[in-house]
């Protein structure tokens, strides 16, 4: 999903307009939010399954509600692809969890979706937006791709703490960079100009020691409760701007 997207959801408040719930003959739990948003908007539903002993458990899934035929389908993006996690005809659900190898059924209550919550579980999404563990999920993993960065990310940060008396770290966002990005360019280029400039600014380093390099629609770049927070575009981040908007 582009990054600009995720911070649009981020953001914003999601309104909810119906709830259902499902259970498992296993006390797993499924519940079902369709969002208030302009019809054909996606994604158009969240869901939460819990109970289920995945991994996955309690996170709370964006995706869309699409009608096959006399079923309908909730599809979200996970893993860096598109993935069916409930298939739902007559009332009965099928749920196909991330870490599970069989799917299990879950059936339509009633009484539970009468006493749910869709706030709730809406506000625990938008948490999960803020903490990035719904960007997370739904990336490929690129454990040698991320490493080789990390790497010289660390590298950097010994450069910086040499350089300025600090003991500072250099870290990656990696939620921020979507699939595309981590395909097709050289993620440490985009923030390295920036960090390294950071070695003519000591007084501010030692002020905010930990620098994070994140992904986003617009450049920018700040300084807030010890942390230097440099936004790039996969255009690369100049450094006399990132000096020019921190020295604000």
């Amino acid at each position: 999903m582009p990054t600009l997207l995720v911070a649009v959801l981020a953001s914003q408040t999601l309104v909810a307009s119906g709830l259902k719930v499902y259970r498992g003959r296993d006390g797993q739990r499924v519940e079902v939010v369709t969002l208030a948003v302009k019809k054909g908007a996606t994604p158009n539903a969240v869901v939460r399954v819990t109970g289920s002993g995945s991994e996955r458990d309690g996170l709370v899934f964006r995706g869309a509600l699409a009608d096959e035929g006399r079923a309908q389908t909730f599809t979200m993006r996970y893993g860096g692809r598109d993935w069916v996690l409930v298939r739902n005809e007559d009332g009965s659900a099928e749920v196909f969890m991330p870490g599970k190898r069989e799917s299990f059924r879950a059936k339509y209550d009633d009484a539970a979706t009468t006493a749910g919550d869709a706030q709730a579980v809406l506000k625990v999404h938008q948490a999960q937006l803020a903490d990035d563990s719904v960007a997370l999920a739904e990336k490929a993993e690129w454990p040698h791709l991320v490493a080789k960065y990390e790497k010289r990310a660390l590298e950097a940060a010994a450069a910086l703490g040499k350089r300025c008396g600090a003991q500072a770290t250099v870290t990656l966002r990696w939620a921020t960079f979507d699939d595309d990005t981590m395909a097709n360019v050289d993620v440490w280029k985009l923030c390295a100009p920036a960090v390294q400039a950071l070695e003519g600014a000591c007084a501010m380093v030692k002020a905010n020691p930990a620098v994070v390099c994140q992904l986003g629609a617009q450049p920018g770049a700040e300084k807030k409760d010890g942390v230097v927070r440099l936004t790039t575009t996969t255009k690369g981040l100049d450094a006399a701007f990132v000096m020019k908007e921190l020295s604000r």
